[in-house]
C-alpha cells in the first residue's frame, strides 16, 4: 500500500556514486525556538513538518533530514505512533531524486499529488500556481466556514468540531473543483487524493485539539505561521495513532450528506463504500513495513 500511494523507491544505475553531504543535528522540543524560513531554507506543502523545521527541531535550513531523525521529531513532539512516523519519513526519503540517498530535504516532497494536492486546506491548486506555500485565499474559504458557523463570535472565540471541520474541507474540495472546470484544466480526485484530504484534517483537529475541539485561533496559527501555539497554551496530546485518524475520519462523514457526493467524485458509487475505502486503506497504509524505502 505504501508503494502505491507513494510509488517506490527506484534504484540507482549499478556503479553510480550519490555521495551525500552529512548533516549533525540533535532533535531538542524547544517550543519556545521558532523563527519562519529565511532565503535558503526549503519548506514542504505541510505545515506540522515546517513548524517542526521552524521550530528548529527538525534542521531549520530543511535539508539533510534522515529517516531516523524525522521519526525522532515527530515521535517525540506530537507523541506520534512510530508506525505514522515512519510513513512519513519514509515518503520523504522516496521523494529524494538521489536515489541511494538515506536523507531527503523538505522540498522533495514538493511533488503534484504526492502529499499536495488540490483542495488542500492552505495551499493553492498546482495547475494555478503554487501548490506548496501558503495561500491566504484558499485558507480563508476554510475560516469563512468556522466563521458562518459561529455567527457574532471572533476568532479568538470560536472552537472546532469535526461536523464544521467537513463543511470547510468540502468547500475547498467544490471550489477547486469549480475553477479547474471554468479553466478547463484537468482536475485529479480519486481515493488517493480523499484519503490525503480527510487525513490533513483529521491530523491538524487531532494535533491541535481533543477530538475535534481546539481554538480555532490555534488553528490559524498553525497555519499562516507554521508555528505551534505552545505560547498561547496548546500542549501535545498524550497520543497520537491510527485509531485517532480514523475517528477523525468516520467524525467527519457521519452527517452523509457530503460523503454522498463525494463518493461519486472519487468512483466508488456509495457512501458505505467511501467509508470502507477511507479507513481500510488509509490503516493498511499505515500498517504497511517501511522497507521498501
Amino acid at each position: 500500500m505504501f508503494s502505491k500511494l507513494f510509488g517506490k523507491k527506484k534504484d540507482s544505475a549499478e556503479g553510480t556514486q550519490h555521495p551525500e553531504v552529512p548533516v549533525t543535528h540533535v532533535v531538542e522540543v524547544k517550543w519556545d525556538n521558532w523563527s519562519p524560513a529565511g532565503p535558503n531554507d526549503v519548506r514542504s506543502p505541510c505545515p506540522a513538518i515546517n513548524s517542526l523545521a521552524n521550530h528548529n527541531i527538525l534542521p531549520h535550513s530543511g535539508k539533510g533530514i534522515t529517516k531516523a531523525m524525522a521519526v525522532e521529531a515527530l515521535t517525540k513532539s506530537f507523541n506520534i505512533d512510530p508506525k505514522i512516523a515512519n510513513v512519513f519519513a519514509a515518503s520523504g526519503i522516496i521523494a529524494n531524486p538521489n536515489h541511494d540517498a538515506h536523507s531527503f530535504d523538505l522540498n522533495h516532497v514538493n511533488k503534484h499529488n504526492y502529499i499536495e494536492h488540490d483542495g488542500s486546506l492552505s495551499r493553492g491548486d498546482a495547475a494555478f500556481g503554487d501548490g506548496v506555500k501558503f495561500d491566504q485565499e484558499a485558507f480563508d474559504m476554510v475560516l469563512k466556514v468556522y466563521r458562518e458557523a459561529h455567527p457574532g463570535k471572533s476568532d479568538d472565540e470560536i472552537m472546532t468540531d469535526w461536523g464544521t471541520a467537513a463543511h470547510a474541507r468540502w468547500a475547498r474540495i467544490t471550489a477547486s473543483k469549480e475553477e479547474h472546470e471554468k479553466e478547463e484544466k484537468t482536475w485529479i480526485y480519486g481515493i488517493k487524493e480523499a484519503i490525503m484530504s480527510y487525513g490533513e484534517t483529521s491530523l491538524c483537529l487531532n494535533l491541535l485539539g481533543k477530538d475535534g475541539v481546539a481554538p480555532l485561533q490555534w488553528v490559524k496559527i498553525f497555519f499562516e505561521q507554521e508555528r505551534i501555539p505552545y505560547a498561547e497554551g496548546w500542549r501535545p496530546p498524550t497520543k497520537f495513532d491510527q485509531a485517532d485518524l480514523n475517528h477523525g475520519y468516520a467524525e467527519m462523514m457521519k452527517g452523509g450528506e457530503l460523503g454522498v457526493e463525494e463518493a461519486k467524485l472519487v468512483g466508488i458509487g456509495t457512501l458505505v463504500g467511501l467509508k470502507a475505502a477511507i479507513l481500510g486503506l488509509g490503516a493498511s497504509f499505515i500498517k504497511t513495513p517501511s522497507s521498501e524505502s
